[in-house]
């Protein structure tokens, strides 16, 4: 069965700055401080529906659960995979030769969500079908300006 509704969420350069080079780990500290991490989970605390799927560059390189457990407990909560495969045992794996929005629209397509939202730092990572239900924040979550953080409540809105 198809989950209600889906926000696809990039954790680099959405909750955490972008590097220029993928970490071989992440940190085990979950960002539950951060303030655009709060305003996030209390935005999502109003739509129980909406179930979090990670598209990450970093789940390849760092593990599914190496990735998860980055995220505040009230966001894992929510989450009901990623993407790609994060298994960090098949590093060799060519992630890289595959693009985020390539994940992005082989999970939906398979997912089928009836409703979906992506939350990405870069439109090249948004594939040109689903850009009407993204929202971009090219400088972080951090920075979202508030016409940003109304785009995504508006659009968690629409499963009500």
């Amino acid at each position: 069965m198809a989950s209600k509704f889906i926000l696809y969420l990039s954790v680099e350069g959405v909750l955490v700055p972008q590097e220029r080079h993928l970490p071989t780990r992440v940190s085990n500290r979950p960002l539950a401080d951060t303030p655009h991490a709060i305003r996030l989970d209390a935005m999502l605390s109003e739509r129980a529906s909406v179930n979090i799927v990670i598209n990450s560059a970093w789940v390849p390189v760092s593990g599914f659960r190496g990735v998860l457990n980055m995220l505040p407990a009230a966001l894992r909560l929510r989450v009901i995979g990623a993407t790609v495969p994060g298994n960090r045992l098949l590093r060799h794996y060519r992630a890289d030769a595959v693009s985020k929005s390539t994940w992005l629209s082989s999970d939906v397509n398979r997912r089928d969500p009836e409703q979906l939202a992506v939350l990405d730092s870069d439109s090249r990572n948004v594939p040109v079908p689903l850009r009407d239900r993204a929202v971009v924040v090219s400088e972080g979550l951090w920075a979202a300006t508030h016409d940003d953080w109304s785009r995504l409540r508006h659009m968690l809105a629409c499963d009500e």
